[in-house]
């Protein structure tokens, strides 16, 4: 069973997500904190992160950045609906896997994710 960590702070957002990855057959934890969602990850070593870039609590950017420095093969999905090319380049450059316009294509979303867990 694959374990997916999901920090985005919009509960309608975290709800869906949730019931789409237990539907998968995965194990989730969330949060809507950034220095929570860290502690999730050293905690719970999931298989896959999907990571919002608007946190209010820290930068999404910055939490990938953690994560990262304390697992360089994480795989993080940022997810974002204010997504730029540039906040792209950047999640790219700090190692994410794959980077999502919110809203996305469900379809497109679960070929996504299930990519990042069989890697």
């Amino acid at each position: 069973m694959s374990r997916v960590l999901v920090i985005d702070d919009d509960e309608i957002t975290l709800t869906l997500l949730q019931n789409v990855l237990q539907d998968e057959g995965c194990e989730v934890f969330s949060t809507a904190d950034g220095p929570q969602g860290i502690t999730l990850f050293k905690r719970q070593q999931p298989d896959l992160v999907l990571l919002d870039l608007g946190l209010p609590s820290m930068n999404g950017l910055e939490v990938l950045r953690k994560i990262k420095a304390i697992d360089q093969d994480a795989r993080v999905i940022v997810v974002t609906g204010y997504g730029t090319e540039e906040s792209a380049e950047i999640a790219r450059k700090y190692g994410a896997f794959d980077f999502v316009h919110k809203p996305a294509n469900y379809e497109d979303f679960l070929v996504r994710i299930r990519a990042a867990l069989e890697k």
